[in-house]
């Protein structure tokens, strides 16, 4: 198993859902062996994980925590640079039943790199991102994000793809490549919000002079009516164990980096 399959298969070992599972699976085999007291003590954990990992207002909390590192700015306040780099990994690919790429949750990047392009905050746009696991007769996903882009207004010459990277480190060191041969120095990073942190400091660790473009912010304040029942921000749903699920990711992603010395401290925010 390459590096790559292992970053995405080691931390399944982490997530909430994964842990309950394993915690199920013991309590069954406890149950098997007639040891009914120390099974509930496996099946009260795996309750204690799947409630807390799954409480809105938990996971929206540690959600902001990482997104408000970085407030996203419209396009006319966001300062210009000499290219947008656009980070992948926001549609599904052309693969059957489909018969095109199918926009995913984090396509904001798309839609906010084209505005920031039809702003004039930089002269092009450079999309980064290959495919994890590759797979016969589908191109590489910044092919289709480009297609996108062309669709809402980036003329076609003024979009640059890289489609060899496979990870957010990978994005910065091919990306790199591209912005030295073009003697470029300034860039706008268009990321999602939780995506950021990491993304950004893995760029300026590898020198590149990266302005943060926050797009795809998943907690916003509302303003809620006196009608919506407060037992709603505290019951457990499916939706805030997979927003729990990515803010590990992103942590233990930016430990793993850290580790790797894909990130230096310094570069950190």
């Amino acid at each position: 198993m390459n590096a790559i399959s292992l970053s995405k298969v080691l931390p399944l070992f982490v997530y909430p859902l994964n842990i309950a599972v394993g915690f199920g699976l013991i309590a069954l085999l406890l149950l098997a062996l007639r040891k009914s007291t120390a099974a509930g003590v496996m099946l009260s954990l795996l309750i204690a994980i799947l409630s807390v990992a799954g409480n809105p207002t938990i996971a929206n909390h540690l959600a902001a925590d990482i997104e408000r590192t970085h407030l996203p700015l419209s396009p006319e306040s966001t300062p210009p640079a000499d290219a947008i780099v656009m980070l992948a990994g926001v549609v599904g690919l052309p693969a059957p039943p489909r018969v095109s790429a199918d926009l995913s949750g984090s396509a904001d990047r798309i839609l906010h790199a084209a505005r920031l392009y039809r702003a004039a905050k930089a002269p092009m746009i450079i999309v980064s991102g290959g495919n994890v696991f590759p797979q016969p007769g589908v191109k590489p996903e910044s092919f289709y994000v480009a297609q996108l882009l062309q669709e809402w207004g980036v003329p076609k010459d003024a979009i640059i793809t890289e489609g060899k990277s496979r990870n957010t480190y990978q994005n910065a060191l091919e990306s790199r490549q591209i912005l030295n041969e073009r003697d470029i120095s300034k860039i706008l990073l268009v990321t999602s919000a939780l995506h950021m942190p990491r993304a950004l400091a893995v760029f300026r660790s590898l020198g590149i002079d990266a302005i943060p473009a926050v797009t795809d912010v998943m907690i916003a304040q509302y303003d809620l009516p006196d009608t919506h029942p407060a037992v709603l921000d505290w019951l457990p749903n499916v939706q805030s164990l997979w927003l729990t699920t990515l803010v590990i990711r992103e942590r233990l992603g930016v430990w793993v980096y850290r580790w790797l010395g894909w990130i230096k401290p310094a570069t950190q925010e």
